[in-house]
Order: C-alpha cells, then sequence, then structure tokens
C-alpha cells in the first residue's frame, strides 16, 4: 500500500526527509563492511610489500604491488563478505540491522549463503584491491620520475585525483562478478539458499545476454571513483605522517 503524502508544507518537508532517510538504510552494517577490512587491507598490503621489496629488489615494483595489494584484499574480504550479507539484506529486504546479523551469523542457511558469496567475492576483491594499488602507486612513481610532468602527486588533490581513476578501473573490470554476488545475496531473501555463482551467472546470460553482466557499470564506477580517491589520499596522508620511507 502506497504511504500516503501529507499536507501542507510541514508535512512536505517531513516527507522530504523521510524519504532521505531512507537512502542510509544500512549505512551501520556498511561502515562495519568497510572500515575494518580496508584497515586489515592496507595493513598486510603494507607488510607485504615492505617484504617483497626487500626480500626481491629486482622484482618489478608493479609486481609487488599486484601481489600485495590481491593479498591484503584476499584477507580483508573474510571480514567484509558476512557485512555485505547483512547490509544486502537491510537495504532489500527492509528488515533491522540486528535481524539480518542473525540471519546472517546464527542460521546454517545464512552461513551457507554468506561462504558461496566469500568464494564469489574473491573474483572481485582480489582483482580490484591489487589493480586499485598498482596503478595508483604505479602512475604516482612514473609521475615522479618524469621530469617533463610537472603535475604534484604528493598533494591531497593530485593522490585523490589518480586514486579516483584507479578506483574507476578496477571498479570497471570487476563489475560482472559484483553483480553475480548481489544476486546471490538477494536470492537468501526469497528463499533460494543453496543457489551458487555458477547457478546465477547462467541465469543473468539466459535472461539478459552477455550484457547482463555490465548492469549498473556507469553506477559503480561513479561510486568507487571518488570512495577510492579519497579512500586513498588519506592513506597516503597518514602513511606519509607516520609509517617510515
Amino acid at each position: 500500500e502506497r504511504k500516503r503524502e501529507r499536507e501542507g508544507p510541514v508535512g512536505k518537508a517531513m516527507d522530504f526527509f523521510e524519504s532521505g532517510a531512507s537512502l542510509y538504510n544500512g549505512v551501520g552494517p556498511n561502515i562495519l563492511k568497510e572500515g575494518p577490512s580496508s584497515a586489515l587491507y592496507l595493513g598486510i598490503y603494507e607488510s607485504i610489500k615492505l617484504s617483497l621489496l626487500n626480500s626481491f629488489p629486482l622484482m618489478d615494483p608493479l609486481i609487488v604491488y599486484l601481489l600485495a595489494g590481491g593479498v591484503g584484499e584476499l584477507i580483508g574480504s573474510v571480514i567484509r563478505t558476512p557485512n555485505e550479507a547483512v547490509k544486502t539484506r537491510v537495504q532489500a529486504g527492509g528488515v533491522a540491522a540486528g535481524d539480518a546479523a542473525k540471519a546472517v551469523f546464527l542460521t546454517p542457511e545464512g552461513r551457507d549463503t554468506t561462504f558461496r558469496a566469500w568464494k564469489a567475492t574473491l573474483w572481485r576483491d582480489i582483482p580490484m584491491g591489487a589493480v586499485q594499488i598498482a596503478l595508483f602507486e604505479g602512475i604516482k612513481t612514473f609521475i615522479i620520475e618524469s621530469p617533463n610532468i610537472s603535475f604534484d602527486v604528493t598533494t591531497l588533490q593530485g593522490e585523490a585525483l589518480i586514486g579516483a581513476f584507479a578506483g574507476v578501473i578496477g571498479a570497471f573490470i570487476t563489475t560482472a562478478p559484483d553483480i553475480v554476488i548481489t544476486r546471490i545475496n538477494l536470492a537468501s531473501n526469497t528463499g533460494r539458499e543453496n543457489v551458487t555463482a555458477t547457478d546465477i551467472a547462467h541465469e543473468i546470460y539466459a535472461e539478459e545476454g552477455i550484457l547482463g553482466f555490465s548492469t549498473g557499470i556507469v553506477e559503480r564506477c561513479l561510486y568507487w571513483g571518488p570512495a577510492i580517491g579519497i579512500f586513498l589520499s588519506c592513506y597516503c596522508s597518514i602513511r606519509q605522517a607516520f609509517l617510515p620511507h
């Protein structure tokens, strides 16, 4: 049943703010999804990067960035995936975060679905985590070592711009697995507890063709571009302030 609109300027203002607030459904689980996993990702990345650079000084730095970023995302995904399942249930199912968390963590069906989603996320998170940090570090190094390029990559704005570009590329190449993961999590809300990534991929291809794997690609890039730009520029500011060079 459609909610009746309130009359008068005060009522319309209340309707406006209530509709805007609905955009933030699931913001708590989303913070739990991104905060700890992102910190773990960067911590693992820095540790492995330094270890590889010290142990294999002749290794191409770009390979080092890719490997370190990929392993960092692998570890971070262990925390991210269950919280992503909670966030998806809150946003799509209209349930409270506590009820969604109970369904994900405390029921066999929820745990099984989350585990299947985690295996699928590895096809999304590892490439994105590896590519975005490798592009970011690689572009910064290239610009610094190019005397004919006057762009200052050490400023917050410069790092944010490079990070946004890296985020767009990472989001672009991982849209297909992201669609599959989202549909796995949504399937549990409709009683399909045993669906696999292969099942979902076959359904997408049968219903929409190959273009079905690019649904929402523009929106995904517009979301992750600024987000990664902010994320990596803040990361560099903290790294410069607290970590040895």
